[in-house]
């Protein structure tokens, strides 16, 4: 794999145009990092916070996932490498959230890191702000020792948010939310994906990497179409979103702390904020808003104020919809 990353890696920059590099601090220094990511993406969101935060210059390349460039036959082989590498089983079905603890290794989504120091992929959002965060020299720790087992259950919890079928769902009538920004149903959306698949294998019929790639996406889109836009299914991921914000409110009253665990932000803070940016870019705000849940409304003002935040999601070209 060694010898092969290079050409993979050109491979599937290739089609995407130059890469953009995003230095924040110009020191000279020969570029570590290049990431694979989307605007819009949650998951691309919360490694560009992360990068952001210590500070870290990286060769962005960057995404248009409703184009379909996730599917790129050249990234794909290159992320199913890297599912290979991380010993990650490939998905085989769509529980409504970006957890790949919970789903397994997609190979046709964002973010893929390179390492080019260490020559080494890494890819799951989770996984990949670990890593940095384990790896960088400057800013403050986001995953301290001390904190990290408190901080993993908050990335485990807001993994496991159903954003794919708020991002994409009808809300249900009684939230009084305004009609998806995306795709209506969600059904339609999901089908898309299928159909982009079947072109795939038709087109690269024999090719035993690229197929299991396309037969494994098949397989979770057509399962997110037929089970997660039902009345039903977006009725329980409205609710499990409440809940969590409910879980979130408890424990910043509980806090003496300017954030959830410290005086200083983490990762746990970090991926709920972006997790809440989200559901506010969504009209989804009112779980928390006009006093509903006071301690996560001021909690949402923080982190817009946030620099790191801002860069790399509110000010960042397209992040929002």
């Amino acid at each position: 794999m060694q010898t092969e990353l290079d050409s993979m890696v050109a491979s599937a920059r290739a089609p995407l145009g130059a890469s953009e590099l995003v230095v924040p601090n110009n020191d000279g220094h020969q570029v570590r990092f290049e990431l694979f990511h989307a605007a819009n993406s949650i998951c691309s969101q919360k490694v560009r916070v992360v990068l952001a935060h210590h500070g870290l210059a990286y060769r962005s390349n960057s995404m248009d996932i409703r184009a379909g460039d996730t599917y790129l036959p050249d990234y794909v082989r290159l992320r199913m490498a890297a599912c290979a590498l991380e010993g990650l089983p490939l998905v085989s079905d769509h529980s409504g959230s970006t957890s790949v603890q919970a789903t397994g290794c997609d190979p046709a989504v964002v973010p893929l890191l390179v390492d080019w120091k260490a020559r080494r992929l890494v890819i799951d959002s989770k996984r990949i702000c670990i890593y940095l965060d384990g790896v960088a020299a400057t800013g403050s720790p986001l995953r301290p020792e001390a904190l990290a087992d408190a901080i993993d259950d908050e990335l485990e919890a807001v993994d496991g948010l159903p954003n794919y079928q708020m991002l994409v769902g009808k809300a249900p009538d009684e939230r009084g939310l305004p009609a998806s920004r995306t795709s209506g149903t969600g059904v339609a959306f999901a089908m898309s994906k299928v159909e982009r698949c079947d072109h795939y294998l038709k087109e690269f019929a024999g090719d035993d990497v690229l197929e299991r790639a396309f037969r494994a996406k098949r397989a979770k889109e057509r399962a997110a179409a037929e089970r997660l836009f039902t009345p039903q299914a977006m009725k329980a991921a409205y609710d499990q979103a409440e809940a969590a914000c409910q879980r979130l409110e408890e424990k910043l009253a509980g806090s003496s702390t300017r954030w959830l665990y410290a005086n200083v932000i983490s990762m746990a803070d970090q991926f709920w904020a972006i997790e809440l940016l989200r559901m506010k870019n969504l009209g989804a705000q009112m779980l928390w808003a006009d006093g509903a849940r006071p301690n996560v409304e001021a909690f949402v003002r923080q982190c817009e104020a946030e620099a790191s935040i801002r860069s790399a999601v509110l000010d960042w070209p397209g992040a929002l919809f």
